[in-house]
């Protein structure tokens, strides 16, 4: 585990020099292989939507924030499935409390979105205007 941590970091250090050197095509190449990992990498998706916005890519920018908003979404619910599976009984009792704190919403979905979530469909919305125009 912690060797593939390593190839991780060195991926996303080498595409932020090739980034830096102007090779975009290349750095973009590094962040798709970091992206496809099996952990979510929001820096590589960041950077990507980075690198697409300023060569004025709309469409491939907006393809990787829907990718990006998926990958975090299911990340969250397999997070939150694997807490069910291990011990149903406190998970059934977290989410009475939640539900009565009002954390959940009608479909027993959290209220509560990740902030870097909330900022890439922010920017889904400006894309897609932009797009429309």
């Amino acid at each position: 585990m912690a060797k593939s941590k390593i190839a991780v970091k060195t991926r996303m250090d080498e595409a932020r020099s090739w980034e830096k050197a102007g090779k975009n095509a290349d750095a973009l190449k590094l962040y798709r292989g970091s992206a496809r990992g099996k952990h979510l990498n929001a820096e590589a998706y960041n950077r990507m939507m980075i690198i697409l916005r300023k060569q004025k890519k709309y469409d491939a920018e907006l393809k990787v924030i829907r990718q990006a908003t998926t990958a975090v979404e299911r990340a969250i619910s397999t997070g939150q499935q694997a807490i069910g599976d291990k011990d149903q009984e406190s998970a059934a009792l977290s989410r009475k409390l939640a539900a009565s704190l009002g954390l959940l919403n009608d479909k027993g979905l959290p209220v509560y979105e990740e902030p870097q979530l909330v900022a890439w469909r922010k920017r889904e919305a400006t894309v897609t205007k932009k797009l429309a125009k």
